[in-house]
């Protein structure tokens, strides 16, 4: 009877080891078509139960093919840098020296008259109503919000992802601890947490840098701003770890973190808790064709972390594949980005760049990214705005919504982009009338419901 027992407990074991190992090669499998496809150059780690079961590196650490991705190679990781920031204002506020309540006035008193009207958690979920700035420096930072006569809206009212918010921030860190930024999050976040790859405000000629590039392997620079954090892929997962299981800050401060404007992006992109336990915990970050993503389930159960210095938008497509692989579930290879193929030509010629668009369209169906067409002509729409070229950007938009006939990518939302292309024009009456189109398509949409009160007060 023992030894029959024994041998099912082997027989069990095996199967498991054998099941997951199948898995694996098909992970791997997976990676290796991609990257064969020319959509992912980077790092992935996957992790079951904070227990790494998969790493790898694929591809080149710059344009000249010659030098390969480390496991240590360092990433920027964009937007994600901002949770840095947010915990760091949760954390302070644990040890009692500010209120996420308390106004910015209180912190930054040198900022003029409409600092007393933010508070702090304003900041934290983008509805502060600070404009978008693209300065690098804290000192041109700090100049033009001195300057700055009043805010884009009322605080509170309406959502609006700007470095403004992230920099009033770092600045109230600094103000309450007396350190840099750089020498809190060091502090507090790095070296208790044993990060030891991080970096800050690298030079260009850092060797553990996976150089970025785009897909002619034309290179672009490594600068992303001020404060912007380089990671290796093991720091990444150490610091998903301890927001998993709040080594750093607690579980109400986490959920303080969770909180974001009518499903906007917020300070965790998206974080998600159920029955008072954190279940979901997913951020992508990108930029100048760097990307990263974090993807992390019910607690410490799955992690997912893509990295790569060679951004085509495919990391969610692809964190989807590897989910669907450990479920048992078929899996899609995805396909090529359009907007990354159809954006810079829009730039440089409109007209010679919607006659690219037309021509992939009619002949190039399995090539390219098709079922996310109506995305990618929101990304291109944002990426004209980016650079001033509102007039070309509300074409495409209008595209999208031609495209979009079933509405599946949220037309409203395509309104909305329009409505702002025309606030940043100077065209409140034309704003007005695509916010007013957006909360017709969408009641909740309280973005466009709170640029129409803002926007119908001015013009009385």
């Amino acid at each position: 009877m023992k030894q029959t027992f024994l041998l099912l407990i082997w027989s069990f074991t095996f199967f498991i080891v054998a099941a997951q190992s199948g898995k694996i090669k098909s992970i791997d499998s997976l990676m290796e078509a991609v990257n064969g496809i020319g959509i992912l150059n980077g790092n992935v780690l996957i992790a079951r139960d904070g227990k790494i079961v998969y790493q790898k590196e694929i591809g080149f650490a710059d344009t000249t093919k010659t030098k390969f991705l480390k496991p240590d190679s360092r990433f920027a990781i964009g937007s994600i840098t901002k949770e840095f920031n947010s915990v760091g204002i949760l954390l302070l506020q644990e040890k009692g020296k500010l209120n996420i309540e308390d106004k910015v006035s209180k912190y930054l008193p040198e900022l003029p008259k409409w600092a007393d009207k933010i508070q702090i958690k304003h900041l934290l979920q983008y509805t502060s109503g600070l404009p978008q700035s693209s300065d690098d420096s804290d000192s041109a930072h700090l100049q033009n919000l001195l300057k700055l006569e009043k805010l884009e809206f009322e605080p509170g009212s309406s959502y609006d992802y700007t470095n403004d918010n992230i920099f009033v921030q770092r600045k109230i860190i600094e103000h309450v601890t007396g350190l840099t930024y750089a020498m809190f999050i060091n502090k507090y976040f790095f070296n208790p947490l044993k990060m030891h790859d991080v970096l800050i405000n690298p030079s260009e000629t850092n060797s553990t840098i996976a150089q970025s590039f785009d897909n002619d392997y034309n290179t672009t620079t490594i600068y992303q701003g001020k404060n912007e954090l380089y990671l290796s892929i093991d720091d990444l997962f150490k610091w998903s770890e301890a927001i998993s299981n709040y080594k750093i800050i607690n579980k109400k401060s986490t959920y303080e973190l969770s909180k974001d404007f009518a499903g906007k992006e917020g300070s965790l992109g998206a974080a998600k808790f159920e029955n008072d336990t954190l279940k979901l915990h997913i951020h992508q970050g990108s930029g100048n064709n760097y990307e990263a993503l974090l993807y992390s389930e019910a607690g410490d159960s799955l992690t997912i972390i893509l990295m790569t210095n060679n951004q085509n938008f495919k990391v969610n497509q692809l964190k989807d594949a590897i989910v669907n692989i450990l479920c048992n579930k078929a899996y899609v290879v995805p396909k090529k980005s359009i907007y990354l193929d159809i954006r810079k030509k829009l730039f440089d010629n409109f007209n010679q760049g919607i006659a690219f668009y037309n021509q992939i369209k009619a002949a190039q169906k399995d090539k390219y990214d098709w079922a996310n067409e109506v995305f990618d002509l929101y990304s291109t729409g944002k990426y004209l705005m980016r650079r001033n070229r509102f007039d070309d950007a509300i074409k495409i938009f209008h595209l999208s919504t031609m495209t979009d006939v079933k509405n599946t990518g949220g037309m409203s939302y395509a309104f909305t982009l329009i409505g702002d292309c025309y606030n940043n024009t100077g065209s409140r009456g034309m704003a007005i009338i695509y916010y007013k189109k957006a909360l017709e398509l969408d009641p909740t949409n309280k973005t466009a419901e709170g640029m129409v009160k803002e926007l119908s007060v001015e013009k009385k």
